[in-house]
């Protein structure tokens, strides 16, 4: 019969598909929790714009009344408060200002700024994490400046 031999020198078989399988999975978890990084900061760039655009809305009419040749301004205490509402309708958040979702005005309040942050939910680096790494944390500022239009 024919000669078997045995390369002493080299991985087998199954080692290599050990290893390989082992080098997919690491790949493929950190690309699950890149992709999860990615889209909750997509989500809350949308929830700090739209909580931006609705503390917009809150303009001061008694102000505006009383001189309509002005630019338009913010009521601080309504905006604010519009602002918080939109973040407890589309995010459950409850405290508001807080620290993850501030709230700040144009010194001339023509404009407003919502910064809002969160930490990721990641799986696979949690999983690997040695010695309690930091979480991972997105955040987004969003400004809308009121400007007059024409009807």
């Amino acid at each position: 019969m024919g000669d078997l031999r045995r390369d002493e020198g080299g991985f087998s078989a199954p080692i290599m598909v050990l290893i390989m399988a082992m080098m997919v999975l690491f790949i493929g978890g950190i690309s699950i929790d890149l992709w999860r990084v990615i889209a909750d900061h997509r989500e809350v760039s949308g929830l700090a714009d739209g909580a931006a655009v609705a503390g917009a809305t809150a303009v001061d009419i008694a102000a505006y009344e009383a001189d309509p040749t002005q630019d338009p301004i913010l009521d601080p205490a309504l905006a604010t408060q519009r602002v918080c509402r939109y973040m407890a309708d589309h995010e459950g958040v409850t405290a508001c200002p807080s620290v993850t979702l501030t709230v700040d005005f144009a010194p001339d309040l023509s404009a407003i700024a919502v910064s809002y942050q969160r930490e990721v939910e990641l799986t696979f680096l949690r999983i690997v994490a040695v010695g309690g790494a930091e979480p991972i944390v997105v955040y987004s500022d969003a400004l809308v400046e009121l400007q007059r239009g024409t009807p």
